[in-house]
């Protein structure tokens, strides 16, 4: 569903391993996971890799902390993603690693949610942050409709969700575009520098120039 609305194909599956999860994550600029997540720590269970049995298929703090991350936004449609350790400075989990990790902004959740519910709440928040409204309003957007359904009006179906650090907007036509010309400039200089040439200097003053 929300492929569909962002227009892009989800990793699903036994394919969203651990792996292929952190191979993928740093040059987006929106991160979806929608998983299961441990009670306590907010970690998240992922599909394990079967190609390799012995290696964890949990995503800790330690893994999103070593990401070189350049999302703006990432939700976390999981169980308890907002839990952590409570401490001095608050609440130390997975959210203050992607915080710390490089998002800007990050949705979580404090409890254990419904799966119907959370489906039809995060079709309305998506609905509204593809309109170009800011995180806030689509969480505020989101919890209104649930709130008037008959199905999820419960107070654990639409309350669960809250909002970390930059009240962001997307522009998801601009991301695209930043976003293959970034693909591309790397591609050149790859090819640049099979080729022993100077030609990525000359590329990466054209990206200069189209940004400017």
């Amino acid at each position: 569903m929300i492929g569909k609305i962002l227009n892009t194909e989800p990793l699903t599956g036994r394919r969203a391993t651990k792996p292929e999860l952190l191979s993928r994550i740093d040059p987006v600029a929106l991160v979806h996971i929608a998983a299961h997540g441990v009670p306590g720590t907010g970690e998240i269970i992922l599909s394990p890799n079967l190609t390799s049995l012995s290696e964890s298929f949990l995503l800790t703090m330690k893994d999103i902390l070593n990401s070189k991350l350049r999302a703006r936004l990432v939700v976390w449609s999981c169980c308890h993603s907002g839990r952590g350790e409570v401490k001095a400075e608050g609440v130390v989990g997975i959210a203050r690693a992607f915080l710390g990790a490089g998002a800007r902004s990050v949705v979580v959740t404090l409890w254990a949610v419904d799966a119907k519910a959370t489906k039809e709440f995060m079709k309305h928040f998506y609905k509204q942050l593809s309109e170009g409204q800011c995180v806030s309003k689509c969480l505020h957007q989101a919890m209104k409709n649930l709130r008037k359904s008959d199905d999820f009006k419960d107070l654990k179906c639409w309350a669960p969700f809250v909002l970390v650090g930059d009240d962001v907007k997307m522009n998801f036509s601009k991301i695209r575009w930043e976003y293959n010309l970034t693909q591309n400039y790397f591609k050149k200089l790859r090819q640049a520098e099979r080729a022993n040439c100077s030609t990525y200097r000359y590329f990466f003053m054209l990206c200069d120039l189209s940004e400017a």
